[in-house]
């Protein structure tokens, strides 16, 4: 596993996602990545600088970036 700088890997408290992610072997997380949650990152892969990863990411794949879901009340349980 390669863990570049600035990179974040840490839990979430609630939700259906509340948990610690479970990384596999052979994963390359580039710069600025985050990943939170209970989530498991498969076998041989990358992801890239800047990323934001709260799923799941199956064998064998990259992820870069991800998409922004507007929600107008996504913060009605946080504040």
């Amino acid at each position: 596993m390669t863990i570049l700088n600035n990179v974040l890997i840490g839990m979430e408290k609630r939700g259906k996602r509340a948990g610690i992610p479970l990384i596999g072997s052979k994963v390359h997380i580039a710069s600025g990545a985050v990943i939170v949650g209970k989530v498991k990152i498969g076998n041989n892969v990358l992801i890239a600088a800047n990323s934001f990863v709260n799923f799941d990411v199956p064998d064998n794949s990259i992820v870069i970036g991800n998409k922004i879901i507007k929600n107008d009340k996504a913060t009605d349980s946080y504040i």
